[in-house]
């Protein structure tokens, strides 16, 4: 299982996505950087989220520095590498969260770079009262869900969402299955697999995905390994950028067990449950205002709970 989530971390060309693709002419790609988006919106539509990360540290930026300042982190520009050298040019359309003015800024230099596809930034609500920043909010998620709907030339559908709300929930669980059992049994289950099982989600339909998520943890109770007076770490503040794969596993033969970490936190950005029951974009409106996780990327309304979480 981690081979093969292995090489979908080393491969720039996307190639899981593209075969996705080319297996139904009808299938469309839709790219976003991975922080939060409602990806029960995309899959709705049929459509598959792709998670982008930058190029790593496996991409030499050579176009990329011509659009932004060499102070200015590298993900920006490692993901205008990852387009202007056409290994992005399977995908119809890319969302931009609301993750910092940089990337607000990408999503105006995509929409210049890539005149012909589908570009959205999107935003979050910062006032978290169901009928002030609720209602923004879902009527936020109602527009984002006319981009896919024009894309793929048919309505997504309140059903259709449900069932794509009820996946995503399941994707959620088995997560925090993951994570949980290392923050228990950290010697049975290294920290470079469980990023690399996160990496593979970007990348894979989220059915594809949650068996891989069972099979590991199906695999990973049974390991016999010896239990080492590590210390217990939790690494935060690599949300957006990452760290290259070497340094996850040079932290743990260091002798550190990492318990917890912030890396990906689009697969558990939403802590519990999302309803689906009712209107499914209120029940993923009011899930991000009351059931999301405190994060740098994300507003803080009140001052008492900065840095709490």
């Amino acid at each position: 299982i981690i081979a093969r989530c292995e090489a979908f971390y080393e491969d720039l060309d996307f190639t899981a996505a593209r075969q996705w693709k080319e297996a139904d002419p009808s299938r469309k790609v839709i790219a976003y950087m991975p922080v939060y988006v409602p990806r029960e919106i995309i899959h709705a539509a049929g459509m598959l989220p792709l998670g982008i990360m930058g190029g790593g540290d496996g991409l030499e930026v050579i176009h990329g520095d011509a659009f932004y300042q060499s102070y200015i982190c590298r993900i920006p520009r490692s993901t205008i590498e990852l387009g202007l050298s056409k290994r992005m040019d399977f995908v119809d359309g890319m969302l931009f969260p609301s993750i910092c003015d940089v990337i607000r800024n990408l999503s105006g230099m995509w929409k210049l770079m890539f005149p012909g596809k589908y570009v959205r930034y999107f935003d979050v609500p910062q006032n978290y009262r169901d009928n002030v920043g609720g209602n923004y909010y879902t009527n936020e998620l109602n527009e984002l869900r006319e981009g896919p709907e024009h894309l793929s030339g048919r309505k997504i559908t309140d059903e259709a969402l449900r069932a794509s709300i009820a996946v995503y929930n399941e994707n959620r669980k088995l997560v925090q299955d993951v994570y949980g059992l290392r923050s228990r049994e950290p010697w049975k289950v290294p920290s470079a697999d469980v990023y690399l099982l996160m990496r593979a989600g970007l990348v894979l339909p989220v059915e594809e995905h949650n068996q891989m998520l069972k099979d590991y943890l199906a695999a990973a109770v049974k390991v016999e390994a010896q239990k080492r007076d590590n210390c217990r770490v939790i690494i935060n503040g690599s949300f957006c950028e990452q760290p290259p794969l070497n340094l996850i596993n040079s932290i743990e033969l260091s002798g550190c067990y990492i318990v917890d970490d912030d890396y990906m936190i689009v697969h558990r950005f939403l802590r519990n449950e999302v309803s689906t029951a009712g209107d499914p974009m209120q029940n993923l409106s009011l899930a991000f205002l009351h059931e999301s996780i405190s994060t740098t990327a994300k507003y803080d309304d009140k001052e008492e709970d900065k840095g709490k979480y």
